[in-house]
């Protein structure tokens, strides 16, 4: 399995003191070990297993990188800075935010903050797991400026209904169990309906009566999803693979895993 970027310490290490060979070449192994806090046996055995690789090569009595390791040095670090900048994303510092108010609120009174269907609450004086202070009078129903957070806001992902089409080539909406669907949507309860193709729209306002619009189909799928909502997602293969791929992502990158079922109308 192949090691992020970020976990992978020997890589790290063994593109480090690349990188001090390509700014100083004429430094010796003692200098690279102390300049990246090892020792010079480290150093020795790093580059024992990096000319073994080609990644490095002597010259005239001197370490040198080979375009192979020139070229491995650019994609690692620059993969690297994407996990970084990934993880920055997931833990950056929010100062305030916007939530509506779930009863009367008086400027600078302790709110709770909760999750409820997709949007952020703010409660007075209720005790949650994550906490804020209101910034300003807000009515019940009102938006709410919070600041002086502390906390996590406690809520779970939303869960995903697949239901799957016919394509327009075999028919499309026409010849699927309307009622059969509706029955699937009716047992999930799903807090937002999302179709992924012209075809999902007309099964899903068959099914649901309501009037479905296609726009940024997998965008809406994953916001949704983040904050808690379930999501039925109707379309044809093409399009629930889309956002099967997105699920895998988003696994890939935060290790959050969404549940999901499918159904084949």
């Amino acid at each position: 399995m192949k090691v992020a970027p970020l976990r992978d310490l020997r890589r790290n290490t063994e593109l480090l003191i690349l990188v001090e060979i390509i700014q100083s070449p004429s430094a010796r192994m003692k200098e690279i070990a102390d300049k990246l806090d090892v020792t010079v046996q480290a150093v020795s055995q790093y580059l024992a297993a990096m000319r073994k690789e080609g990644l490095v090569r002597e010259q005239k009595g001197r370490i040198r990188p080979t375009r192979k390791g020139m070229q491995l040095l650019q994609e690692h670090f620059t993969a690297l800075k994407q996990d970084v900048d990934a993880t920055l994303r997931r833990i950056s510092v929010i100062d305030t935010c916007v939530a509506i108010a779930g009863g009367v609120i008086d400027q600078g009174q302790s709110v709770g903050l909760v999750m409820e269907d997709g949007m952020l609450m703010a409660y007075p004086g209720r005790k949650e797991s994550s906490m804020g202070v209101a910034k300003e009078v807000a009515s019940e129903g009102d938006d709410v400026l919070v600041g002086e957070l502390e906390g996590i806001v406690d809520m779970d992902l939303g869960e995903l209904l697949l239901i799957e089409t016919p394509s327009e080539f075999d028919g499309g909406s026409k010849g699927v169990d309307v009622p059969r669907v509706s029955e699937k949507l009716d047992s999930f309860s799903p807090g937002l309906l999302v179709a992924g193709d012209a075809v999902g729209a007309s099964l899903m306002m068959k099914a649901s009566g309501e009037l479905v619009t296609v726009h940024a189909p997998i965008e809406a799928t994953m916001s949704a999803l983040s904050k808690g909502v379930n999501v039925a997602f109707c379309g044809t293969k093409e399009s629930t693979d889309r956002v099967l791929v997105a699920i895998n992502d988003l696994r890939t990158a935060s290790g959050y895993d969404v549940k999901w079922k499918s159904y084949r109308a």
